[in-house]
């Protein structure tokens, strides 16, 4: 299979690099208004708010010895190659003039990579190598309350976080609850609940960011941050209205281009109340909105055959137009692993091992390479932790 496997970073970037949108519509607090009257709960909604952890159990395919292999090959090389002092650096090669970089890049680290890392320890049952990484990532990132997005290589922290990547590791501490039967990791969550909804709970809706040295918050969402089934747990938490989250669902669903092209839009602003036209349509992003519908039961099956069918031919491409042609026909291993998990999520075990067999295909096979077991580029070594992360998610589902 012919691939430009290197040529997965630019689109990547943008997006896996602490949120391509962060610093765009900054809004100031508490400005946000949702009219929630005419709002209906749905069943779906009422069963999602809920601090039952049982409920983010997931049931992982069993993996065949050579997929074993793999997956123990990217766990080594991800601990011996990109972990350094608690924390991931984003690209394995490091980054010339890296300071005056606008996206993370080379040895900047990411809250995002540390949050991807706690859930395959929480997943795989790693409790001790779990709360250590934890306590790494608090120390690096843990700032005013929230997790910045980004730790730059010079040491410099961003006032600014994220929400996906705050979810992310809340998700985890979820996950590891369900797992380890341990107390303490719902009383922490307690205490990160607590500031996220100060923070990024705007209007008792999510926003993309909050930036703690301007003390404002954005007024956009992502519609790839609307991970429904974790916002339940942490609605519960925080006694907001569910309502506001069945309207932020609406945003998810509603975001869906057309059955010609079933993938979704990338942003809903809430200030003009309409989705925020791009020329371009991640790939990835649309991925995780479809992965995050199918955790709850509602995606579209126009957009799991157009998933299915792209895995087959092996044409899952990095961006596309609002009409469905490829505008950047370069893959990431990320599309792949995402695309597996939603396989997992909707019981379709073909999808499954396809898009596995795919991300395993990316995956550096020649022992005397410096990237053996990695996702990357084999010449110039360009190794992004996204990638390789995601990669090792797709394989404990």
């Amino acid at each position: 299979m012919k691939k430009k496997r290197w040529i997965i970073l630019l689109v990547i970037i943008g997006f896996v690099l602490g949120g391509l949108y962060i610093f765009k519509g900054v809004g100031k607090k508490d400005d946000i208004t949702i009219d929630i009257s005419e709002i209906k709960v749905t069943p779906m909604i009422e069963q999602v708010i809920t601090e039952d952890t049982k409920s983010f159990d997931i049931n992982p395919y069993p993996l065949n010895n050579k997929e074993k292999q793999y997956k123990k090959l990217l766990e080594k090389f991800l601990k011996n190659k990109m972990l350094v002092n608690g924390t991931f650096v984003t690209n394995y090669k490091m980054t010339k003039n890296q300071s005056k970089t606008e996206f993370a890049t080379g040895h900047d680290r990411l809250s995002e990579s540390n949050g991807l890392w706690l859930r395959h320890l929480a997943l795989t049952g790693q409790k001790e190598a779990y709360d250590q990484f934890y306590r790494e990532t608090k120390k690096h990132f843990y700032k005013n309350g929230q997790f910045s997005y980004r730790l730059n290589a010079d040491g410099t922290l961003s006032p600014v976080n994220a929400s996906l990547d705050d979810l992310r590791i809340m998700r985890s501490l979820i996950e590891a609850s369900n797992q380890f039967q341990d107390p303490w990791y719902e009383k922490e969550l307690k205490i990160l609940v607590k500031t996220f909804k100060k923070q990024s709970i705007q209007g008792n809706v999510m926003v993309d960011f909050y930036d703690t040295s301007q003390k404002e918050a954005g007024d956009t969402i992502s519609l790839y941050y609307l991970s429904i089934k974790t916002m339940g747990y942490l609605y519960k938490e925080m006694n907001i209205d569910s309502k506001y989250l069945e309207y932020q669902y609406n945003i998810l669903k509603d975001g869906y281009i057309s059955d010609d092209f079933p993938f979704y839009y990338a942003q809903y602003s809430y200030k003009n109340n309409r989705y925020v036209d791009k020329d371009t349509i991640n790939v990835i992003e649309s991925l995780l909105s479809i992965l995050y519908l199918s955790e709850i039961g509602k995606e579209k099956q126009s957009s799991i055959e157009f998933i299915k069918e792209m895995v087959t031919t092996g044409t899952l491409y990095n961006s596309y137009d609002k009409n469905g042609n490829p505008v950047d026909k370069s893959q990431s291993a990320a599309s792949y692993a995402i695309a597996a998990m939603i396989g997992r999520e909707v019981g379709d075990e073909v999808l499954y091992q396809r898009a596995l067999n795919i991300v395993r295909n990316f995956q550096i096979t020649d022992p005397q390479n410096l990237i053996y077991g990695g996702i990357g580029d084999p010449t110039t070594h360009e190794v992004f932790s996204y990638n390789n992360l995601m990669a090792m998610l797709a394989y404990d589902y």
